[in-house]
């Protein structure tokens, strides 16, 4: 693995259930000496991503929060979506929650939610957690439009995760549940996550009809009689942010500064 790689791959070593390392630890859990796993914390520590927690270990930094701030501020589908989701939030039963998901690797995360009143316990859909590609309307509906070739690979990384969700056991019947989902524009799960409740969701497309993320509400089950009303709601409001996204990108573009570079 090349330098910026195993730099990136230092990162991936902090988590919720090791959030502190020690430089001896990193290199132990990477399989590099001592000396590179050092450069690689000062390289990170310069830029903000690592911080000294003292006693030698570390800890993710503060640049992370200055990149969320502006991910909060300029990132272009949240910024279309929001209001999208206040909107149609008025239309769910009482205590519904809205989620604006994208894919993150083989997972998917929640970048924003919006909670009705008396919505309850958090969905597992928190914003930031990694959550399974395989359950869930929420992420179903991103994997439903993934590439074949990207689906391929997938399947054949994880035959006993999908086999366990029910999507299918080899791959003929893994891709026939995922046209499925595409022929009827959206998926609905009820307690795959949450006991009690019902995802619907759809998806949000690109220009090349992949899937940037998903439009999902998560409803009471007691409520799911409700859900042949919500369907089309959901489905408007992504075309809708697909269309508005299409225009905000433009507009960033537009407004970039011009960079002069002089030889």
């Amino acid at each position: 693995m090349a330098g910026p790689d195993r730099t990136i791959s230092v990162l991936k070593l902090f988590t919720l259930e090791s959030p502190a390392w020690t430089v001896e630890r990193a290199a132990a859990a990477l399989g590099v000496s001592a000396s590179s796993a050092y450069r690689y914390v000062a390289v990170l520590t310069e830029a903000g991503l690592l911080t000294s927690a003292g006693g030698g270990a570390y800890v993710l930094g503060p640049a992370f929060i200055q990149y969320d701030r502006q991910i909060q501020l300029t990132d272009p589908l949240l910024q279309v979506a929001r209001p999208v989701m206040e909107e149609i939030l008025r239309f769910a039963p009482l205590g519904s929650t809205v989620l604006l998901c994208r894919l993150f690797g083989e997972t998917v995360l929640c970048i924003h939610q919006v909670a009705g009143r008396m919505a309850g316990d958090p969905v597992s859909y928190e914003r930031g957690r990694p959550m399974p590609l395989f359950k869930g309307a929420t992420s179903k509906a991103i994997l439903a439009w993934l590439p074949s070739r990207d689906l391929r690979r997938i399947f054949e990384a994880h035959r006993a995760e999908i086999a366990a969700s029910g999507l299918g056991r080899d791959w003929p019947s893994f891709r026939a549940s995922l046209v499925r989902i595409r022929r009827a524009g959206h998926e609905v799960s009820r307690g795959e996550l949450d006991s009690g409740r019902i995802g619907v969701a759809v998806p949000i497309l690109d220009d090349s009809r992949r899937a940037l993320g998903s439009l999902s509400y998560v409803i009471a089950a007691r409520e799911s009689a409700s859900v042949p009303r919500l369907v089309p709601l959901l489905t408007a409001a992504a075309r809708g942010i697909e269309g508005g996204l299409a225009g905000a990108v433009e507009h960033k573009l537009q407004e970039a500064p011009e960079h002069t570079f002089l030889s």
